[in-house]
Order: structure tokens, then sequence, then C-alpha cells
């Protein structure tokens, strides 16, 4: 025996002594046969029936059920109801204290009704629907009627009401006390009927959600997902038939995804039809369920043509975002029969199936994208992770790295191409000078030349450019490089690097004597007051024959530099009184721009070699000369400072011109050997920053520029007081 069994047993067995012998030999039996009913579509008939058997004067018993929205008829039994008065009694809802049922419900007794009156008359206050339909059912019982309806309670629950209806001139042959007993036993068989059907339920719902979820796990695309997952559902519910349909956001427009058993030209209503026209608008609307018949004027006439009758149209929802529409059809049966508790997470789970899918088709075509932009790129491109693992490598990549499989999230560290880089020098590069390393820590870079010595002695240069991955956080996730192979373009600027040494060489002297010429033709003309046209001319003269041995100066410089012998003469020396002869010394070609010199005081004493410094500021201020408009200022500054690797004394010089700046993309390469910005006036060969830069770096400090475009540009060179103790290449004592 169940423990519900037991329950009843032991509610009955106190009471059983105050029953007469047969009437509890009739009962017992009855109570057997509700105990060994468990389902609920089977047990409720089956009680009303017992008592109409079981006791002679009853005409007819009715079983009401409590539900959250008040008590609805569950079963009768002693009338044979037409099938529409039977479709809309199963309908009523009354609220406590409406009819005998609700009143017993208020009271929570037995209540008892009697007297020459129609049933509905009996009932009491009840709805203007309910009063409808209890007179067309009282035209089925005598008029002399007695209602006798009492409380169905296990234990504190209260489960609903029996409404028991006999002639009022018959005895009913219950007593109070056996009625309370009858009662206790129908109330336990009910709620363990109640119990069994959740579980029930409970496996019917764990069933078809793994009939859901399989049909999704093995589906291929999205056309086979809906179409297995129509045939599921159709399977769990009474519908005949059903169409699942698709929502389109960006037309606001449904399409058919799949349908089964119906006529494609019956749902021609749904196929590519606006939102607002559709018969399941405000499903999608408002993403609430809509259970109904169908109507000509909701544009439903192919579908009632069909044979279909009634539609369930329940939302498919992806975290409150409507993604399509279930649309499942049968006849008028459907509305009750349809269970929304069942579906409903059914649908959502479906809804979020689609939405995933739709996710990953979007993101393959925007990889696929992805790939053909990538692949299409002449140059090497590189992506990693914040933890220097391969995400993406271009077919170019494998070719410039000579790498056969770079496969996805591959170790940077496996790549050896990237890790046996040198700089242009042939110097091994440290960890945090690598590309990737530069990258992953934030910096942004353009043209980063460096080379690599295969094992054949051979050398293979690139050109590196790359960036940090960011968030919208700002943080750092990872990288993208992008390089190609400049070994070509190197031995050209190798080969170009020796015959302008050359060239220099061999024009330095004649130039020498030129201008030594130039000058004492000068000064003659000068002594004698000359033609004052032979004057500017021969003035001129001068100008250009000095500006021509800048430049080959220049061009001897960078020889001695690629050779090593770039010598310092380091001696103790103002950096003040340097700065203000460089700024005498350039005035007259500054023209009407004003050259302002601003210093803390006048003596800053560094060891250095004053005529490399001197180079270094001329080619500043003669930068900033050549870069700035007329009637604008260039300043000049110098204070005391100190070195950020160890705190020793130094001096940060800043040149500050009013030009048009320089951009973000090209401050890094300004220092380049020839590097020329483009779209800037100017002569030269571009060599006077790199040679800036070269001679600071070879006393121990460091050059960089400060700038914006539109708001002039700011040179810096930080230079230490004392001599550096480790000498710089070509250095000497």
């Amino acid at each position: 025996m169940t423990e519900p069994q037991q329950e009843m047993a032991a509610i009955a067995q106190p009471t059983m002594r105050f029953i007469p012998t047969e009437r509890v030999r009739r009962w017992m039996q009855a109570s057997t046969a509700w105990l060994a009913l468990q389902e609920p579509e089977r047990l409720f008939p089956a009680l009303v029936a017992s008592f109409v058997e079981v006791v002679p004067a009853l005409r007819a018993a009715i079983l009401w059920l409590a539900t959250p929205s008040g008590l609805q008829p569950a079963a009768q039994a002693g009338l044979a109801m037409p099938s529409h008065l039977a479709a809309q009694w199963r309908q009523i809802k009354l609220r406590m204290g409406e009819g005998v049922a609700g009143l017993v419900w208020q009271r929570d007794t037995i209540v008892q009704q009697h007297g020459e009156h129609s049933y509905r008359e009996l009932q009491g206050l009840v709805s203007a629907q309910a009063q409808t339909i209890f007179q067309e059912w009282s035209d089925l019982l005598p008029r002399s009627l007695k209602i006798t309806a009492t409380p169905l309670r296990a234990g504190n629950q209260f489960v609903g009401v029996l409404e028991l209806i006999g002639v009022a001139t018959e005895p009913l042959e219950l007593e109070p006390d056996d009625l309370e007993m009858i009662a206790s036993i129908v109330a336990a068989a009910i709620r363990n009927a109640q119990l069994y059907d959740e579980i029930r339920r409970s496996n019917q719902r764990l069933k078809a959600f793994d009939a859901v979820v399989t049909s999704i796990s093995t589906a291929a695309d999205l056309p086979d997902l809906v179409q297995s997952v129509l045939t599921v559902v159709l399977e769990l519910t009474p519908a005949h038939s059903g169409a699942l349909l698709i929502f389109d956001p960006a037309q606001e427009r449904l399409q058919i995804g799949a349908w089964r058993a119906i006529d494609v030209a019956a749902l021609a209503c749904f196929d590519q039809a606006p939102v607002d026209a559709s018969p399941c608008a405000e499903v999608v609307r408002y993403g609430q369920p809509a259970i109904r018949p169908l109507l000509n004027e909701r544009g439903e006439t192919a579908l009632i043509a069909a044979g279909v009758t009634a539609a369930a149209y329940l939302p498919l929802l992806a975290g409150g975002t409507v993604t399509g529409v279930l649309a499942l059809f049968g006849d008028l049966d459907l509305t009750s029969q349809i269970d929304k508790d069942l579906l409903m997470p059914i649908c959502n789970q479906v809804g979020f199936a689609i939405a995933n899918v739709r996710l990953y088709e979007d993101s393959q075509r925007e990889r696929r994208k992805l790939n053909t932009v990538v692949e299409s790129i002449a140059e090497g491109v590189l992506l990693c992770d914040r933890y220097g693992r391969l995400t993406l490598a271009n077919q170019a990549a494998h070719e410039l790295l000579e790498q056969d499989n770079l496969s996805f999230e591959m170790p940077l560290a496996a790549i050896p191409d990237l890790y046996d880089l040198r700089d242009l020098d042939g110097n091994p590069l440290t960890p945090d000078d690598l590309p990737f390393t530069r990258a992953l820590r934030g910096n942004t870079f353009y043209d980063y030349r460096l080379m690599r010595r295969r094992a054949d002695g051979s050398e293979r240069f690139f050109s590196f450019t790359g960036a940090p991955a960011v968030n919208e956080k700002g943080d750092v996730e990872g990288a993208v490089i992008t390089f190609r192979d400049i070994t070509a373009n190197q031995k050209v600027q190798r080969a170009k690097d020796e015959f302008l040494a050359v060239a220099a060489h061999e024009l330095r002297s004649p130039l020498a004597a030129v201008r030594s010429y130039a000058d004492l033709l000068l000064r003659r003309e000068q002594q004698r007051d000359g033609d004052p046209r032979d004057i500017h001319g021969l003035t001129i003269l001068t100008q250009q024959v000095a500006h021509m041995l800048r430049l080959v100066d220049n061009l001897l410089d960078v020889s001695r530099l690629d050779a090593g012998q770039f010598d310092l003469q380091y001696q103790p020396t103002n950096l003040v009184m340097l700065a203000q002869q460089v700024i005498d010394q350039q005035r007259p070609s500054a023209g009407n721009r004003e050259l302002l010199l601003e210093t803390e005081t006048t003596e800053l004493l560094v060891v250095c070699d004053a005529v490399r410094i001197r180079q270094v500021l001329t080619n500043l201020l003669n930068n900033a000369i050549k870069y700035s408009p007329p009637d604008s200022v260039i300043s000049m500054r110098l204070r005391s400072a100190l070195l950020p690797a160890n705190s020793a004394p130094a001096v940060l010089i800043s040149v500050s011109d009013q030009g048009s700046g320089i951009p973000a993309s090209e401050q890094e390469r300004v220092f380049q050997r020839y590097y020329r910005s483009p779209g800037r006036r100017g002569e030269g060969l571009g060599l006077g920053l790199y040679l800036s830069r070269e001679i600071v770096q070879l006393h121990g400090g460091q050059i960089w520029i400060e700038s914006r475009e539109g708001q002039g540009s700011t040179f810096m060179v930080l230079l230490p007081a004392e001599r550096p103790r480790e000498m710089g290449v070509g250095s000497r004592e």
C-alpha cells in the first residue's frame, strides 16, 4: 500500500465504526477502486460516477477543483450534456462565495440548498456567463432539488468541493459524519492523483527537453534545426499540424522555416509577411503566447479552408528577444488541451538555439570575409592573444617565415624566425625589443627594420609594423603584426650608402677648394666696393657651397657610423654658451622668425664632444626653421634634469617650433636614415635627425619628439652631464 493509501486508510479508520456495515462495504469497494486509479483523467470521472452508483437518490455529482484562478469543474456524472454545453461548462470559474461550491469554499463546511427552485436559482450569485450555463444545465434536472456540497481537504490543503445533486423528496442516505469521512478519502485520492500527475508531467517535460535538445544538437544548420524541432514538438502536443516561423528583425518580416502536415499554400499568410499584417503580430510584438480559434478577419482564411479551426502561437524567446514563432494547428479542443507550461520552456530553448545558430552563421560569414581580406594582403599578417598564442596567420606569413604549418594557438616561441631577430647592425635583440613583445606591451610602431641570419650565413631583412589589440576597457587582449621582406631594398640601400660614401669622399676636397676661392673672391669684392650684383652673386655662391659641404659632411658621418669609426672627443663644455653660438649662427637663415634661448642659468657644464653636440643643436634648429611659418617663434630651452635609469645628473634640451606638426604615424620614422616627411617642404637628404639621434645615443643620451598636428613640434634631448662609462661605437679615449 502506498503512503497516500495508508494516509487515507488512517483517515477512514477512526470513523468506520459509526457507519452501518453495508454502507461501509460499498464505500470501501469504491475507495479501493479510487486508490487504484492514479491518473487524474481516469480518477475524477470515476469519483463522481461512484457517488451516483452508490447513492440511489443522487441525480448528478460534480467535482470542483481549486485552481489559482478559482474553482473549476473537473468531472460530472449523472447527466448527458450536449457537446457545446460540456465545452462551455468546463470554462466556468467560481470565485470564493460564488454559487454553492464557492460558498463551501468560503465557509469551509458542508452547505445544503433545497426547494422548489431550478439549479440556476439555487446557485445564488454567480457571473452572467455561469448563470447562462447553469440555466441550460437546470433544464436537464428535476424542478425540486436538494444540493449537498462538502469541502475536500487533504490535511491543511483545500483541494476542492464535491457537489451532490438529488431530489428534495428523496433522502440522500448520507449522514454528515459519513460525508465527512468519504470526503477525506476523496480528497486524499485527488491529492495523490495530482502528485502523480505532477511527477508524470515533470517526466514528460524532461523527455520533451531531451528530445528537443537532441534534435538541436544533431542539427547541421538552421533549416535542419527548425525542421527537427517542429517534428519533435508535434509529437508532444495534440496539434494536427504546425509550422515554425523565423523572425527577421532587419526586414520586420516572418518567413516559414519549416512546416508539417499542412499544405504550404495555407501558410501564405505568414511567409514573408510584415509582422503587423501577420496573424501572430501580437506574439512577435509582446512575446506572449496566443491560443485562440482562427478568424477570417485575422487573415487566416486559407488555414480555415484547409480544415484548421484553432491555433496556438507560441513565441520563441532568446533572453526576452523574439527569434520566431511556433504555430500549432488543430480543432477547437486544441485551445483547452495545449500545455503552455510544457511548451514555453521548450520554445525558450529553441529560441536560444536559433539565436546561437544565427550568431554562429554571422560569425562564420565575418570570418570568411576577414580571411579573404587577410589572405589578399601581400604582407605577412600574424595575430596573437594576450598569452602569446597564435590566432591567425595568412599565407604570406607562412611563406615569409618559411613555416609549413602555423596552427591555431601555436605558441610564438615555437616560431624561430620571430625570436632569432637582430638589429640592422647584426646585434641580437633583447626579448623586450621583439616585435610581438612591444605590441603586447601596448606599443604601436611602424617600419621597425630587423634582420635574421639563416643557417647558410645569408641575411634576410624584414620591416615590421605592429599594434596592440585593445578591448573596450582599454586592456590589451592581443597583438597584430604585419611584416614584409625588404632584403632587396636593403641591398639597394647598402649600395646607395656605399656609392654616396665614395662620392662624398671624392667631392669633399674639390668643394672645399671651391668654397675657399669663393670666400676669397667675396672678401675682395667687399673690400673694393665692387658691383652689388657681383657681391650678391658671390654671397649666394658661398652659401650654396657651404650647404653642399654640410651635405657631404653628413654623408661622410653616415659612412663613419657604418664603419664604426665615428670618433667622439670629450671635453667640458658650457651648453648655454654653445647654444647661444648656434642661435647666433642661424639667425641669418631664420629670416623674420624669432629665435629665443631660455635657460635657468648662464652655465650648464657637460662633458661631451662639443663639435658633435653643436651639430645636433644646429640640425634641430635648422629643422625648426625649415618647417616654421614666417613671423613665428622658435625657442631653445635648457634646464637641469636627471637620467631615469640611475638618477645621474643630465641636461634637458628642447627645441620648439610653431609649424604644422608631425602626425603620430610618422613620429617614430623621422629619425630614420634618408627619411623625408611626405608633403613637407625643405631641402636636404633626410640625414640631419638620423645623425642627431646617433650622436645623442653615442653620448648615452636620449632623443624624442612631442608633436600634434597643427600645434607645432618639440624635439627633446636628454644629455648626461658626465661622460658615460660604457663608450658607444666609434668612441675613443
